[in-house]
């Protein structure tokens, strides 16, 4: 954090766009390093749970300089000597899984990783939603990665680490945060507030809830029948002759 005197709204675009020129390259090596640490835990997870591996699906990208700048704005430009001081999410992770409880499984495997440093501050807006009904888990973590310094003709490789968000969620949560981003967020930052369309979609996301629910539901339930009937198979006896 910078002690000095307060930046104004240019010298932080400056700084930032200093930072995104130094370590562009390297954030994104780093999101894809992130994507083979949560893929290999995703593969583990789903072996674990005799599940398909379509059934949690990694996704990973670095925020643009771009749309860093323009949450620096909406932010009111706060003071900062790295980005990541301010703004946790340049890079970004999405676990998206069928299932709420395959969201607390990985969340598990997350946190129990030798590769991964996961910060104490958990959101959790499955357990406690926003008031949009925006429903997902946000963790922070640190990734480690092997930093190319330069000094003089020299190079060293150092131990450098950066913050990264990771949200999990349902397919279901997944595809209503999706379809509202366009239209709900992008208004949300324009400024507008409407309490009677939110309420709506706060209504929709409770309903893709209960859904969610029911299809856990359900899934148990033919688990059940299909454990029930390997214990009792069908009678293959050998027809008898006249």
């Amino acid at each position: 954090m910078n002690q000095g005197r307060t930046l104004t709204p240019d010298e932080l675009k400056a700084r930032a766009i200093r930072f995104y020129a130094r370590y562009g390259k390297d954030m994104e090596q780093i999101s894809d390093l992130l994507n083979i640490r949560l893929s290999q835990l995703a593969q583990a997870y789903t072996l674990e749970n005799t599940l398909p591996q379509e059934a949690i699906t990694i996704t990973t990208r670095v925020k643009s300089l771009g749309s860093f700048l323009k949450k620096l704005e909406r932010r009111g430009w706060p003071q900062f000597y790295y980005p990541t001081e301010v703004i946790k999410d340049l890079i970004g992770a999405r676990v998206v899984c069928w299932f709420v409880d395959d969201c607390r499984g990985m969340q598990q495997f997350i946190n129990g990783s030798k590769h991964l440093t996961i910060h104490n501050e958990v959101e959790d807006y499955i357990d406690q939603p926003k008031t949009s009904g925006y429903r997902s888990i946000h963790l922070l973590a640190d990734v480690g990665y092997d930093q190319v310094q330069r000094k003089g003709r020299e190079v060293e490789i150092q131990d450098g680490s950066m913050v990264c968000e990771i949200q999990l969620r349902t397919m279901l949560q997944d595809a209503w945060g999706q379809i509202t981003h366009e239209f709900h967020y992008k208004a949300k930052t324009a400024g507008v507030n409407n309490q009677f369309y939110e309420r709506i979609l706060s209504e929709i996301a409770s309903r893709l809830s209960n859904e969610d629910n029911s299809l856990l539901t359900l899934r148990d339930a033919y688990q059940d029948l299909a454990d029930e009937q390997l214990k009792h198979p069908p009678h293959e006896g050998i027809k008898g002759t006249e």
